[in-house]
């Protein structure tokens, strides 16, 4: 039982620790505009360390498939500059995937302002 908590919250510092070193590496080391303007929402890596599933948004009116593939193109790159960056025995093969939380909170967001809005626009009866 403790064996499997140590081994959670290791995999959770990893996890961590890859979301800051990728979302770094993105916005200052590569030289691709297209990338810079993404935010690393989340990692989640298998405990054997082999892979590491990236998940990630943008700011701008992206294509998902376009940002995603993009990302996928860089992650050999991404692997080697991270693993000159990190001490770990082994860095895991990366595997970029859209993170569609943001999008969905932005329509639930406008939905709520419409609806207020069209509740002050409607005469309160007595």
């Amino acid at each position: 039982m403790i064996m499997t908590q140590k081994k959670t919250y290791r995999i959770s510092q990893i996890n961590r620790l890859l979301q800051e070193e990728i979302a770094s590496i993105l916005l200052m080391e590569l030289q691709d505009d297209s990338l810079r303007s993404l935010t690393v929402t989340e990692v989640r890596t298998t405990r054997d360390l082999y892979h590491a599933f990236v998940f990630i948004a943008s700011h701008k009116n992206e294509d998902p498939d376009v940002i995603v593939d993009a990302a996928n193109q860089r992650s050999r790159q991404i692997q080697k500059l991270l693993f000159s960056r990190l001490r770990l025995k082994r860095i895991p093969n990366l595997e970029f995937r859209y993170d569609d939380s943001l999008d969905k909170a932005e329509r639930i967001f406008q939905t709520l302002e419409q609806i207020r809005q069209e509740e002050e626009q409607q005469p309160i009866e007595e």
